[in-house]
């Protein structure tokens, strides 16, 4: 315990100041209780919860097999990346056109004809 009779008079304005502050920052953080009490609790909404539900897609093979099918020629990759945007597939790459070049010519499904063309390796 401090014995009061043993400080300075600046110790004791020093201790004075601080006391009116403590009480001054006391009574703001009532206030700001006290208004946080009267708002309406926030929804209990998560962003994760909020995201749309993905909708069943077709696989990359499966689209792109569709996609030539339908074509009947050789294609480009960029050609075949607008019909599958055409057709309504959601990309969740950054970068598709980079994504559906090396599906092009690693899956065996598809058979290089030309320089950036492509069709499908077992056509009807």
């Amino acid at each position: 315990m401090i014995n009061l009779n043993e400080l300075h008079s600046e110790d004791l304005k020093s201790i004075l100041k601080l006391r009116r502050k403590i009480e001054a920052l006391e009574l703001q953080m009532a206030d700001i209780l006290a208004k946080a009490q009267k708002r309406e609790p926030p929804l209990s909404v998560s962003i994760r919860s909020m995201r749309l539900p993905r909708t069943a897609q077709p696989s990359l093979r499966d689209l792109v097999a569709g996609i030539l099918e339908k074509a009947g020629r050789p294609m480009s990759v960029a050609k075949i990346y607008e019909a599958s945007v055409a057709e309504g597939y959601q990309w969740r790459s950054r970068e598709p056109i980079n994504a559906l070049n090396v599906k092009m010519y690693t899956d065996r499904t598809f058979k290089k004809i030309a320089p950036g063309q492509f069709v499908l390796r077992n056509a009807k």
